[in-house]
């Protein structure tokens, strides 16, 4: 099953990648389509109103069916995201794309499980494996997503047995999107790797602590405080998105904000060549808030790695850590705080970056966790 469930995500992936691809390419190309991102905002509100409503709770509906798996996922789920975070990407929305690979992978491995009758503990694993494959496979990180699909759910019963098993198809996934659909990804990798030292230890625990501090106001903005959110000001789903995607909009263009618009991957890799601005972060950090809690969907990993590295990159100036290295930590340190994974942004910094970087990424990572207060964006 494992084979068969990493070539259909695997495949799914590939096509949802190249497709965000073209997306954002005709984004760049017509930048008059922001103007079209509040009425994106009411046609993907009334699609998860209407036909998609069974897939509404998006992510919560599949972290619950792991939990305590006892009903099949809707079968909209994986299409509904996809299709819906490509319309946000259409529109420029600061948003990501792991809502939409963690629901395709988990959506397309209960698909393929229900022929079989599978028992509670074998479907929790079928879809932590269809997770991994999904993340593995849309950010090109298999290790990182085998050890992600486990932690971001907090499963300590039958991690040794699973995780394997997780890896295999993680592995499989993203081989199938590279080798067989072409999908490349990014190329983070630190041209020179630092070395080991007590002070550069420090440093990256200092640096951690900016990281929780973020990754702390992130979530609560997005998880802790729902009535600061745009639908509890506003009401109704439908003015909630339509209203803060015209607060967004105006930003954006008159603000000249464009370079901030979509994933911003190209902020990510500036960061590592040169120091940034310190308002650069807390642009996208503000851009990525309005749009997540307006309801415009695709996650906000992505974003969250492009506030980082942003971050890091400006604050390693005032240490004696390369700006590369500072972004790197910044990239995975974010991350890990607000989705409270240390453990994934550790093995993430050394398939994205380098393995020599694991000291330095695990303080950093540890430190963020502490800070951001232990409660993620996935905890119930």
């Amino acid at each position: 099953m494992c084979t068969g469930l990493s070539l259909v995500v695997g495949a799914g992936a590939a096509g949802f990648v190249h497709t965000l691809d073209w997306v954002l390419a005709l984004f760049q190309a017509h930048p008059l389509l922001l103007f079209t991102l509040p009425a994106l905002g009411l046609a993907m509100t009334w699609l998860y109103a209407n036909p998609a409503k069974a897939a509404q709770g998006g992510l919560r509906t599949l972290l619950a069916q792991i939990r305590s798996p006892s009903e099949p996922l809707p079968s909209a789920l994986a299409p509904a995201i996809v299709g819906t975070t490509l319309l946000s990407h259409l529109g420029g929305a600061s948003v990501g794309r792991e809502g939409t690979a963690l629901q395709m992978g988990g959506g397309l491995a209960d698909l393929l499980g229900r022929p079989w009758g599978l028992g509670v503990e074998e479907r929790r694993t079928l879809l932590l494996c269809g997770v991994s494959a999904g993340f593995g496979a849309v950010f090109g990180t298999p290790f990182a997503a085998a050890v992600f699909a486990l932690e971001f759910v907090r499963l300590r019963a039958g991690w040794w047995y699973r995780l394997p098993l997780c890896l295999l198809c993680s592995l499989g996934a993203d081989q199938i999107g590279r080798r067989v659909f072409g999908v490349v990804h990014g190329d983070y990798r630190l041209i020179l790797p630092p070395s080991w030292e007590l002070a550069g230890f420090l440093w990256a625990a200092g640096l951690g602590l900016a990281f929780g501090l973020v990754a702390r106001a992130y979530l609560r903005w997005v998880t802790f405080n729902p009535d600061w959110k745009p639908l509890g000001l506003l009401g109704t789903p439908y003015r909630a998105i339509f209203a803060f995607g015209l607060l967004y909009v105006g930003l954006v263009w008159f603000g000249g904000l464009g370079d901030f618009t979509g994933l911003s991957l190209d902020l990510a890799q500036n960061a590592a060549q040169h120091p940034m601005h310190p308002l650069v972060p807390v642009v996208k950090f503000l851009l990525t808030a309005i749009c997540v809690g307006a309801g415009f969907r695709g996650g906000e990993v992505t974003p969250l790695f492009v506030i980082g590295a942003c971050l890091g990159s400006a604050l390693a100036d005032y240490t004696t850590l390369p700006v590369a290295v500072g972004s790197a930590l910044g990239f995975v340190g974010v991350f890990a705080g607000a989705g409270a994974v240390p453990l994934a942004g550790t093995v993430m910094a050394c398939e994205l970056f380098d393995p020599q970087l694991a000291p330095y990424a695990a303080i950093a990572c540890a430190v963020s966790w502490l800070v951001a207060g232990r409660r993620g964006l996935y905890s119930e």
